[in-house]
């Protein structure tokens, strides 16, 4: 399931033309031909003539800056013509060229992002039917990396987790489909269907040299609740696995949980968090970070928009660490990178998966339709985080793999459910161990000044 919002049509600063737009000479609705006066007549030919000055003029001025880039553009697309003609002249049977048109899109899309689409005509008017999978799902969460579908979390409880889909594996077909040449939006809609229905994935585990098919029953999804815990030295386990409607709620009652309970710190646990809804990861934010950036929206023709914190009524100024590991995408990330770049707390783990996008759909000539990424999530640092995830500024692997801060090396060691928030979870223990020290310094510097010379001084330990 990749992390997209579709960008609605209205508002956009693209150029359009409106049905009320009209030539000059066409005649108005009600028969009433538009006629220009004498007056009218000489201050457009005198602004036609201005505006040719410029074009000309300012054309000749910035040729030599974009004739480069234009005489780039046009040799590719000669190459790329020439190549379509080599196919059609010299393969070695006559080539259904619809075909390979439509294989040579799909490669210019991947070649942009994984979730770029190309819809034909059927395929677009179906996803206008059903814009959105479902409402059946099987709880897996894809993405792809070198060309080839891979689960990035399991949603807890799910079809797909009941059968032990792992975090990791490949999908090598879906339905006898191979996923290779579609787009994640594609796979995620093949995976989806009727509540009651059923699809087979056929999968690659590290564990396992060759494919092996799932048959997976889609139901409707059922989203585990936000748990909370005190865990050691008085601090306060919250653990969110999905950014469901509410979800900022739910955080905010166990917040309020455990400090009634005596909790000093707060450790939050966003591994294997792996989608859900934006506006409540920033609202999530917001009961951590009074002010501040949270990330910000931007593309080539995309306004930048900044996301600025939401601050709660009761924003939690306990000392605060945030769990990540590859797992953690889309939403999840937008609070890991919030706190990072805000210097609220430390985020602990290993690279986040990387996952952001806002596409728009349009219309091609032939009733064909792009799903296009139009703009990417930044964090408050300026890095895309869909191309960098989001790095921690104290690193510690999963048990058993060696600590990296490219997740990309840990060897898909990831902790299971069962051992999230455990007395063997390292990275729960590495948490709150930097917590523990952050407390440690905290109380040195605020420590009492000595005491008179003639008077025994008092012996501290670090809490």
């Amino acid at each position: 399931m990749c992390y997209t919002r579709i960008e609605p049509e209205k508002g956009w600063a693209v150029e359009r033309r409106s049905p009320g737009w009209r030539k000059m000479g066409q005649v108005a609705s009600g028969g009433v031909s538009l006629r220009m006066s004498n007056r009218i007549r000489f201050l457009l030919i005198s602004v036609s003539c201005i505006l040719v000055f410029y074009i000309v003029f300012g054309g000749l001025l910035g040729k030599s800056a974009s004739t480069n880039t234009n005489d780039k553009a046009y040799r590719d697309l000669g190459v790329y013509s020439e190549v379509l003609d080599r196919i059609k002249s010299d393969y070695v049977t006559d080539p259904d060229m619809k075909k390979v048109t439509d294989g040579a899109i799909r490669g210019l899309l991947e070649a942009l992002d994984p979730y770029s689409t190309y819809f034909t005509p059927q395929q677009y008017q179906e996803y206008q039917q059903h814009p959105d999978p479902g409402p059946g799902q099987v709880g897996i969460f894809v993405s792809k990396r070198g060309g080839y579908a891979e689960v990035i979390a399991v949603l807890p409880g799910s079809p797909a987790d009941k059968a032990e889909v792992k975090a990791g594996d490949l999908l090598d077909e879906v339905n006898d489909i191979a996923p290779r040449e579609l787009s994640v939006v594609q796979i995620d809609r093949m995976l989806a269907g009727t509540v009651g229905s059923t699809v087979t994935v056929s999968l690659v585990s590290g564990a396992r040299s060759e494919p092996h098919k799932v048959t997976l029953t889609r139901q409707t999804p059922d989203y585990p609740p936000v748990s909370a815990k005190m865990v050691e030295d008085g601090a306060g386990y919250v653990r969110v696995s999905y950014f469901n409607k509410g979800e900022a709620g739910q955080v905010a009652t166990k917040l309020k949980e455990l400090t009634a309970q005596g909790a000093t710190k707060i450790v939050l646990d966003l591994r294997d968090c792996a989608g859900g809804d934006p506006d409540e990861a920033v609202k999530t934010a917001g009961l951590f970070i009074d002010k501040g950036l949270v990330a910000y929206l931007a593309g080539q023709r995309y306004p930048r928009h900044d996301i600025e914190v939401e601050a709660a009524p009761a924003v939690s100024k306990l000392p605060l660490a945030v769990l990540i590991n590859q797992s953690t995408a889309g939403p999840a990330e937008l609070v890991a990178s919030a706190v990072l770049n805000n210097k609220r707390g430390d985020v602990v783990g290993t690279r986040s998966w990387g996952d952001g996008v806002v596409q728009k759909l349009i219309p091609v000539g032939d009733g064909s339709a792009l799903l296009l990424s139009v703009a990417k999530y930044y964090g408050p640092d300026g890095k895309t985080i869909q191309d960098n995830g989001i790095t921690p500024n104290v690193i510690q692997a999963p048990q058993g793999t060696i600590a990296s801060a490219d997740s990309d090396d840990e060897d898909n060691g990831a902790e299971t459910q069962e051992q999230l928030g455990g007395k063997n979870d390292v990275q729960l223990q590495k948490a709150l161990e930097v917590l523990k020290q952050h407390a440690a310094k905290s109380t040195a510097v605020i420590s009492p000044a000595p005491a008179p010379a003639s008077s025994p001084r008092p012996q501290r330990r670090a809490a």
